[in-house]
Order: structure tokens, then sequence, then C-alpha cells
């Protein structure tokens, strides 16, 4: 009796250890699947390259006497970037290089503009952009995933969030599968407009920005544009 009570339990333990082992098991493959879906939306490795075709619109804080918008520059030009070398950065994590160009139109010769660096945590897709460090995407990828965009510089508190997940898109001649958007800021007040987004396609990564930053001026005429700066890109060619 002694032996058949003392047995009981310990049967009943390694059952129970049995499944907590095999559903930790589970979980750590669905982790792993996720985590590899997430990081296509990012992708990094030597010899990858994008091209985007970039409008943007800047606001001079030089305009007239009436404070008429008449300081206006209108700028299009093309940017390419590409996946460089990697190195072990200052946290001891793997990231990369990132060699940036840009000229004017599409049959001239492309210009080198700047180096900037990224990398993929477990828990994140990090850019250092002109030696500003964003937190590009949180994983994993899910419509209540928030994290703060600036996390790791100098600015303001940007909350950032996940909308229109897994969409289809068609931007000029490409289509690609499934694409998350990523809105960074949209606010709205008397005085300016701020509005930031970026939309990420799988095996592709950044296909669409957009930036509004403008301060503003209600006037008799209606609203007015004082200064700031309206920026576009999308994507129009790729190597993966």
């Amino acid at each position: 009796m002694v032996l058949s009570i003392t047995c009981r339990p310990v049967r009943q333990v390694l059952v129970f250890s049995m499944l907590i082992c095999s559903l930790s098991c589970k979980r750590r493959e669905l982790l792993q699947a996720d985590q590899s879906q997430d990081l296509s939306y990012f992708p990094l490795y030597k010899g990858f390259w994008s091209e985007s075709v970039v409008d943007s619109i800047v606001h001079y804080d030089i305009d007239d006497i009436s404070e008429v918008d008449t300081a206006v520059g209108y700028f299009h030009f093309y940017v390419r970037e590409e996946v460089d070398s990697s190195f072990i950065d200052g946290e001891n994590e793997k990231a990369f290089v990132i060699l940036r160009y840009r000229r004017d139109s599409d049959t001239l010769p492309w210009s080198f503009t700047s180096l900037w660096t990224a990398k993929v945590t477990p828990y994140s897709a990090q850019k250092v952009e002109d030696n500003i460090r964003y937190v590009k995407l949180h994983f994993p990828i899910t419509s209540s995933t928030t994290w703060e965009g600036n996390d790791f510089n100098f600015f303001k508190e940007e909350e950032y969030s996940y909308e229109d997940l897994y969409e289809p898109m068609q931007i000029g001649n490409l289509h690609f599968d499934s694409t998350v958007s990523v809105l960074q800021n949209d606010f709205i007040s008397h005085i300016n407009r701020i509005f930031k987004k970026e939309i990420y396609a799988a095996n592709v990564g950044l296909v669409s920005k957009e930036v509004d930053s403008v301060n503003t001026m209600n006037t008799v005429n209606g609203k007015i544009i004082l200064n700031g700066l309206e920026y576009k890109s999308n994507i129009i060619d790729y190597k993966h």
C-alpha cells in the first residue's frame, strides 16, 4: 500500500511534466514560426537593394507680408539603398551597413550620399538614419502591438502601432502579396499637422513612406501652411 500511494503521485508528476514540456516546445515552435514571418518584412542580407522615387515639398519660413504660402520648393528625386557588409555593433549584436545613393533623374548615375545601419533583434527591427536610431518594427506583428519608436533617440515620444495587416498592395508596376502599415504619428491641431506612416512588404521591406510635418495658421482666407515638410516615397524596383 505504501508503494502504491508513493508511485501514483510520481506518475502524475511525470505526466504533468511531460505535458508542460510538450506545450512549451509547441509554443517555442510557434514563436519561431511567427518570428520568421515577422522578419520577412525587414530583410537584411548582403546584396539586397531597393530603389524609390521621392516627391518632397518644402515650405520655407520666408512667406510674403500677407502670410501667403509663396516660398515653396518642389523636389523630385530617386533614392537607392544597398545592404552591404555586416558587423558587430556596440551592443554586441549583428548589424548591417546600408549604403544610400541619390540621383535627380532616372537617366543620371547614382551619387553616394550617406551610410546608415540596421539590425534585427528578437523583439524589434531598428534602423540608424543619420546617426539617429528608430525602432521601425516591433515583434510580434499584431493589431494590438504598440511601441516607442524613439526609444533610442532624443526626440519626443511617439507611439507606433500596426494597421492594415497582411494586405496586398499595388505600387506602380509592383505587386506585393502581403504588407503591414506602421502608423508613427497622426496629430492635427490649430497650429500644426503631423502625419507619419511607413508600409512594409514581406521579403521586400519598406515600400512606401509618408511624412507631413507642417506648421499652420488660421487666416480669413482659411488655414495656410507657414513652414514645414511634405514627403512621399514609393518603391519602384528591388532585388531580393
